[in-house]
């Protein structure tokens, strides 16, 4: 498997990049031999906005390029979308029943919390 970074998936779907046509040419190389990790899925929740990409979109298109099924990224991706900042939204993706925290955002996006603060 070949690890393809934040800039090759930017380049395939920003609406134009300077790299795009070259991406393209090693997506068809590489098809079905790409991987990626969560660090590329944090790095372009944080690029989204700048670029004007549609988080949910961009994570199902990556995870589509990898042939990856993981649901944990657009649970990640939803949680942005309602309002979480980044890293918030990747921890809140991997709850499964409670988070230990003393964000209140946590119970404003629908978990759990138990509070680490002082009541």
């Amino acid at each position: 498997m070949t690890y393809a970074d934040t800039d090759f998936f930017l380049a395939l779907l920003k609406p134009s990049d300077w790299l795009k046509e070259r991406a393209k040419r090693i997506l068809k190389r590489y098809d079905g031999r790409l991987t990626t990790s969560e660090v590329t899925y944090i790095e372009l929740m944080l690029l989204a906005k700048r670029y004007g990409l549609d988080v949910q979109r961009l994570f199902a298109d990556v995870m589509a390029i990898c042939h990856e099924d993981n649901p944990l990224y657009l649970n990640a991706a939803s949680f942005f979308e309602h309002g979480l900042g980044v890293f918030d939204s990747f921890h809140a993706a991997h709850v499964e029943d409670e988070i230990l925290s003393s964000d209140a955002a946590f119970e404003r996006a629908g978990l759990m919390r138990v509070p680490i603060e002082e009541e």
